[in-house]
């Protein structure tokens, strides 16, 4: 079978390419600087990032408001707060999408950060 050469299937063309990028666990703490819809003011929220990749991530936390626009994200490690608007929001996650994509190699040192824990001292 020949394939169609009607308008509407060339929509988009065959030259997309969509880049897609591997999400690597991180399981550190982030600080995001939330705006809400109809506020002008930015709201933070201590939150978890569960995972990353080069242009979005995943947080979690108990303390999300409904209706969430944008956020600047105060990561570890990176030094500079990232940009990001909102694909998806659920109960206690927030699915991001960046505006500026990070480099790989900010990911994997990230991705390396461990939270401590604060056990009682043995002894």
């Amino acid at each position: 079978m020949r394939p169609k050469r009607h308008a509407l299937t060339q929509i988009g063309g065959a030259g997309d390419k969509r880049q897609v990028y591997s999400k690597q666990d991180a399981n550190c703490p982030v600080i995001a600087h939330v705006s809400v819809r109809n506020s002008e003011t930015r709201i933070p929220i201590p939150c978890w990032m569960v995972n990353l990749s080069e242009d979005s991530c995943l947080l979690t936390s108990d303390h999300f408001p409904p209706r969430v626009i944008d956020v600047y994200l105060v990561i570890p490690g990176l030094g500079a707060k990232v940009h990001a608007v909102t694909r998806n929001q659920g109960k206690f996650t927030l699915g991001l999408s960046l505006t500026t994509k990070i480099p790989s190699d900010l990911i994997s040192k990230v991705a390396r950060i461990k939270a401590v824990s604060k056990a009682a001292p043995v002894g």
